[in-house]
C-alpha cells in the first residue's frame, strides 16, 4: 500500500487490510499446519482478526463520515515513521499472507511469522493511535493494540513449549 500522508482514515484502512491479511493468514495455517494445539490458537487467532476488522471498520466508518472531518498527520517525521511501518509490515500488503503462509514448512516458522506479525501490528496501532484525532479510531487503536500483546504472548508461549519438548 501507498500513502503519501495518513489521516484517520487511511491509518483506518491500513488497520483493516493488516486484519484481512492476519484473517488469511491464520486460517491458510489452520489448514496446514500439523500439531492440533497449533491449528486450535490460529483458529482463536483467526476468528479475533475477523473481530478485530469489523471493530476497524467501524471506527472508519465514523473518522470518515459527512460530520467527520478528516485529520492529517501535522508531523512529517511521524508521517514517514508510519508510512515506513506499513511498507516493512509483514501483513500490510494485499495477498501477502497468503504467500507467505503458503510458503512455511513446519508449525515452528508458522508460530514464528505469527509472532512477528503480531509485533508488527502491536506497533503500528500503538504508534497509529498517537496520532490518531477521531475518538473511534484512537479507542480501536488503543484496544486492539493491547488484543495483539495478548496473542503475542499466546504465541510465545506455545513457542518455548515447542523448545523445551526438545
Amino acid at each position: 500500500m501507498k500513502y503519501e500522508n495518513f489521516n484517520d482514515g487511511e491509518a483506518l484502512k491500513i488497520a483493516m487490510n493488516i486484519e484481512e491479511e492476519g484473517l488469511e493468514f491464520y486460517s491458510t495455517l489452520v489448514k496446514n499446519t500439523k500439531d492440533p494445539k497449533i491449528k486450535e490458537i490460529f483458529s482463536e487467532l483467526a476468528s479475533a482478526e475477523k473481530k478485530h476488522f469489523a471493530t476497524f471498520q467501524k471506527a472508519y466508518l465514523e473518522a470518515t463520515s459527512v460530520a467527520s472531518t478528516p485529520q492529517s498527520c501535522e508531523d512529517y517525521t511521524v508521517d514517514l515513521y508510519l508510512k515506513y511501518l506499513v511498507e516493512t509490515g509483514i501483513f500490510t500488503r494485499k495477498g501477502e499472507a497468503k504467500r507467505i503462509a503458503g510458503e512455511i514448512k513446519t508449525d515452528r516458522d508458522a508460530l514464528k511469522v505469527g509472532i512477528q506479525a503480531e509485533k508488527d501490528s502491536i506497533l503500528y496501532y500503538t504508534e497509529a493511535s498517537k496520532i490518531t484525532r477521531n475518538n473511534a479510531g484512537k479507542k480501536a487503536f488503543e484496544q486492539l493494540a493491547n488484543e495483539e500483546k495478548m496473542h503475542l504472548k499466546l504465541l510465545a508461549e506455545y513457542m518455548n513449549k515447542l523448545k523445551q519438548a526438545k
